[in-house]
């Protein structure tokens, strides 16, 4: 029972850890935008950071679609051509 409470507890843990935190996100945003030359001053700068976190957050939902696709397990039956 304790090893099943503890495995709970580790996975929501990792879970926790592995998602982008929103500052993160943005930091991340506000560093793309300086780097393609838009700085806080210009009236670009909310526009653009708002679009790097919003493709960030977009490009994650997609591959986590694209992972629960694949999360069955590939067909491993051989097919043998000729033989039946």
């Amino acid at each position: 029972m304790v090893k099943r409470k503890s495995m709970i507890a580790c996975l929501a843990l990792l879970a926790l850890c592995g998602c982008a935190t929103p500052q993160s996100v943005q930091r991340q945003a506000i560093a793309n935008c300086q780097a393609v030359g838009i700085s806080e001053s210009d009236p670009e700068f909310a526009t653009c950071t708002y679009a790097y976190a919003r493709t960030h957050l977009e490009n994650r939902l997609e591959m986590s679609y694209h992972d629960a696709l694949d999360a069955a397990p590939p067909n491993r039956q051989r097919h043998h051509d000729g033989i039946f």
